[in-house]
């Protein structure tokens, strides 16, 4: 298979679109002082400082899948539910310099072990199924990119690039498609660009959904309301 993402990107634009939105995060979270970190993030029920851990354990976990394929080993992206809460925790409760070097390093070394894999097409176990270790580039870019936003300190959709914005987009068509419930959408950019959820395919009922990519990425993962597209006042999707 090619090392195409399930984002319909190549890993030759993935790859820098991390890069650029890792290097983003990183620029923006220095300024941020204690107090905002213990502070509430625009996701319901968990601190910036909590989300920041989040962000940087999931490069760690994300780190030991691939760590363990280029062993030929299969390693579980968590240990348990516990085990990331307690990872969640532990990161939660540093001032704001150690949470900034606590994110610096575990981005590093996530890039680090990306820079060690030749054949990008090297089955790796993600959850419950294995894919290609390419497909995990394109999920962590949404981690970053998305979480990015959810710590509202001052990015938001609009501001996102629109081509790393397009790429996360087909990303999250990919997993909320594939979630029982999700309805048949084709959703349709003004200068021609579209996705299709799998429900779409053959079906008579698709429903059109229309906006930058920037603005259906935040509909599409709950963020932002039916206002920020056009067609979506009826529609319901899965949550994340």
């Amino acid at each position: 298979m090619s090392t195409d993402t399930p984002g319909r990107a190549t890993l030759s634009q993935v790859r820098p679109a991390l890069h650029d939105a890792t290097q983003e995060l990183l620029g923006a979270t220095i300024q941020v002082t204690d107090d905002d970190w213990a502070a509430p993030s625009a996701l319901p029920g968990w601190s910036r400082a909590e989300l920041a851990a989040h962000i940087a354990r999931h490069a760690d976990a994300v780190r030991g899948v691939v760590e363990g394929a280029l062993r030929g080993e299969d390693v579980a992206l968590y240990p348990s539910p516990d085990a990331r809460d307690a990872g969640i925790r532990a990161g939660a409760g540093r001032g704001g310099l150690a949470i900034q070097e606590d994110l610096d390093a575990a981005c590093g070394r996530l890039e680090q072990v990306f820079d060690e894999v030749s054949d990008w097409t090297m089955p790796v176990l993600f959850r419950d199924s294995r894919v290609p270790v390419a497909a995990l580039v394109v999920g962590r870019l949404a981690e970053v990119v998305i979480h990015h936003i959810d710590l509202a300190i001052g990015t938001g959709f609009d501001d996102l690039d629109p081509v790393i914005s397009a790429i996360v987009l087909g990303w999250a068509v990919d997993r909320i498609g594939h979630k029982p419930g999700t309805p048949a959408l084709r959703l349709l950019t003004p200068d021609g660009r579209e996705w299709l959820t799998p429900a779409a395919d053959g079906t008579d009922g698709v429903t059109t959904v229309t906006g930058t990519p920037q603005r259906l990425l935040g509909w599409l993962s709950g963020r932002a309301g039916a206002d920020a597209v056009s067609g979506a006042d009826d529609v319901v999707v899965p949550s994340w």
